[in-house]
């Protein structure tokens, strides 16, 4: 890290580039909401969202998801491709909850009835598949994007977008088969990707499967009472419980054998 040139401090992360051009994020113990107007510090969950992250990225190459991931260092560095961020992040939905079921509600957005089976539309309910959107990353306050503006601000092509949507899709159903049987619903999740300097590939990147980017609820809670017990960052957002805990807590039930 000596040599190392610090380039920037994200919401939770420190971003440093190597003399080799690789990048290393170093996870943090901040945590923030509601577009950073609520913020704090909890002991540990740096290290936590290191490890799970660093976990995901070799779970998923391993499944021939293609990622910037090349090491970590423990206890809280994440070693990378550098590669272009694309100026999207893409978020998956399995279940209408937080601010799609708002939207939603006030018809602000059409979902589709592939997407709804019951009659009765209720917060909570789960989708018939994953219901993906698309926001903005580098705007003052992120917001929802269509992809016909994807493409006419040139960022992406249609086959990018499209390929960005199956490999979402694709990594949503790998983590759902691992976390079902240790207990944990993966409600909603946010990816980003970027280009890879060598050969302009879209790839996997910045941080993935952590509870910061991601709606984890217990599953026995959700399906033997109908509560929403959550393991995330709603803990901190909603004012739940220990954010620490609740990490390192999501954090071993994800690692154990």
């Amino acid at each position: 890290m000596n040599e190392a040139e610090f380039i920037r401090s994200g919401k939770a992360k420190d971003i440093y580039r190597r003399p080799d051009g690789d990048i290393i994020f170093v996870f943090t113990d901040r945590v923030t909401a509601f577009d950073g107007i609520k913020k704090a510090d909890y002991k540990g969950k740096g290290e936590t969202c290191c490890k799970l992250s660093c976990f995901w990225f070799e779970k998923l190459q391993a499944e021939g998801i293609k990622t910037h991931f090349k090491e970590c260092i423990a206890p809280n560095m994440l070693v990378a491709e550098e590669v272009s961020i694309l100026p999207v992040e893409v978020i998956a939905r399995n279940f209408l909850y937080g601010s799609l079921w708002k939207r939603y509600k006030k018809g602000e957005i059409d979902i589709g009835s592939d997407f709804l089976v019951q009659e009765e539309k209720k917060e909570g309910m789960p989708l018939t598949k994953s219901f993906l959107e698309f926001t903005t990353k580098f705007e003052r306050v992120d917001r929802p994007i269509t992809e016909e503006e994807i493409i006419e601000k040139g960022w992406m092509d249609r086959s990018e977008i499209e390929h960005i949507k199956k490999e979402t899709r694709r990594i949503g159903d790998i983590m759902k088969s691992y976390l079902i049987p240790r207990g944990i619903i993966l409600a909603d999740f946010k990816l980003e990707y970027g280009r890879s300097k060598e050969d302009g590939a879209i790839i996997l990147a910045d941080e993935v499967g952590t509870p910061d980017v991601c709606r984890f609820w217990d599953k026995d809670a959700h399906e033997q009472r109908g509560e929403i017990l959550s393991l995330d960052k709603d803990v901190f957002r909603e004012g739940k419980g220990n954010l620490s805990e609740v990490y390192l807590e999501v954090c071993n039930r994800i690692m154990a054998q």
